[in-house]
């Protein structure tokens, strides 16, 4: 079977797709992942048959569009972003895409590239299948997962979804239309009701909506890259951990372009003074500049080795992120900044492995004091390994992923 894996994204966009690819690669299908350029070097390394989509989503969140600035700035999702990225590209997507899916059996695509996946699939009569790493169905259960809102009442919560999900479905489909009738192809005509979903997330982390009613829809668990067994940890990161207690971990992955990093990141290890700290560049660069004596600086370390080596997470609660930090057993402290992360902070501090969220735009010390204090007590730690034990409990979900995209190339005589 011949499989294009495709979306669009951040580095925890990007992951569960690398994850993916390599899953049906290794289960001897014919695979070609169609991503953000970031992934080029990962998927080489894997000898996955790579394809770039154009425009560096580094560069969009370094630099800042008019769109992630409003996110950033406001906390919540921007009618501006989905505007620029409706418009993000499109005849070069669709382009990369169709040519990517010549021969292929089915595409499987993530949320950013969706409508252009459902094009090519629309030409060439291809099954689609949807990929989900955050809930976007409408449901009164909670608030639409990337609105950025946690406190609404019940009765609002489905038409607020709906209005969402309706109008982000506008705009990209006004795109993707636009540059069909450039080529001469008839309208965008996908019912995504008939398309089947893949939710790459943990059950235990989020269980299904009591209101959801798409007819095939299937929560995987999330999808993991497992670290190379040929992978060593650098010497000082070494030497760190082993000259002292565990430490905090301090990093927000991919998030930049937040106002002044510079000013959040010394709040926050004011507020942790007296403990040892790993403090991870990230996209921002939270590393540059003089650092406190407690503090020890990281690049890039997979989460799945480096989070059970410390005593609390400090993060921004990203899907990928939020799910390794479950998995290691360690409490967090959330900062969430926009999109699906205040959700996730949310979801954490449900299950009682995490304190209560932290606005990153009114964060001062005394506040991380007391995150801190909640997240190390006896009751939070306890609850965090019995989640974790729950976690390592579940099957792999790349490998269910695979029998589902089986399952549906089979039922269309694929």
């Amino acid at each position: 079977m011949r499989v294009v894996v495709a979306g669009y994204g951040s580095t925890g966009d990007t992951l569960p797709l690398i994850a993916l690819a390599a899953g049906l690669k290794k289960a001897a299908h014919e695979v070609v992942l169609v991503t953000d350029e970031a992934a080029g070097a990962t998927a080489g390394r894997l000898g996955l048959d790579f394809r770039e989509l154009a425009g560096s989503a580094r560069q969009v969140v370094a630099e800042g569009s008019h769109g992630w600035g409003e996110m950033m700035e406001r906390g919540r999702l921007s009618p501006q972003a989905v505007l620029e990225i409706g418009r993000f590209h499109t005849r070069e997507w669709l382009a990369t895409i169709s040519e990517a899916a010549r021969g292929a059996d089915v595409l499987v695509c993530s949320a950013l590239g969706l409508h252009h996946a459902a094009s090519v699939a629309q030409d060439q009569k291809l099954p689609l299948v949807a990929v989900q790493l955050q809930p976007t169905m409408p449901t009164r259960d909670y608030p639409h997962s990337l609105s950025g809102l946690t406190h609404t009442p019940r009765w609002l919560n489905r038409p607020l979804g709906t209005l969402i999900l309706r109008a982000a479905d506008l705009t990209f489909t006004r795109g993707i239309n636009r540059a069909r009738r450039e080529l001469g192809r008839s309208p965008l005509g996908v019912v995504w009701d008939e398309v089947p979903i893949l939710m790459a997330w943990s059950a235990t982390l989020l269980p299904a909506a009591s209101d959801w009613t798409h007819p095939d829809f299937t929560i995987t668990g999330a999808w993991y890259l497992p670290t190379p067994p040929e992978w060593q940890p650098p010497v000082d990161l070494v030497e760190f951990l082993d000259a002292g207690d565990p430490p905090i971990y301090v990093g927000f992955g991919s998030m930049s372009g937040f106002g002044d990093a510079t000013a959040l990141r010394d709040r926050i290890l004011e507020g942790l003074s007296g403990h040892r700290v790993l403090l991870s560049a990230g996209w921002a660069g939270l590393t540059d500049g003089a650092l406190p004596d407690n503090v020890h600086p990281i690049g890039p370390v997979p989460h799945d080795w480096l989070f059970p080596r410390c005593s609390a997470i400090v993060h921004h609660c990203g899907a990928g992120t939020s799910h390794q930090a479950a998995r290691s057993g360690v409490p967090s402290l959330p900062v969430p900044f926009t999109a699906d992360q205040p959700f996730w902070a949310g979801r954490l501090r449900t299950l009682g492995i995490a304190s209560a969220p932290l606005n990153p735009r009114k964060l001062g010390p005394d506040a991380v004091r007391t995150a801190l204090a909640e997240a190390v007590a006896g009751s939070t730690r306890e609850r965090a390994l019995r989640v974790a034990e729950r976690l390592a409990a579940e099957p792999a979900g790349v490998g269910i992923a695979i029998n589902e995209i089986d399952r549906i190339a089979t039922r269309t005589g694929r």
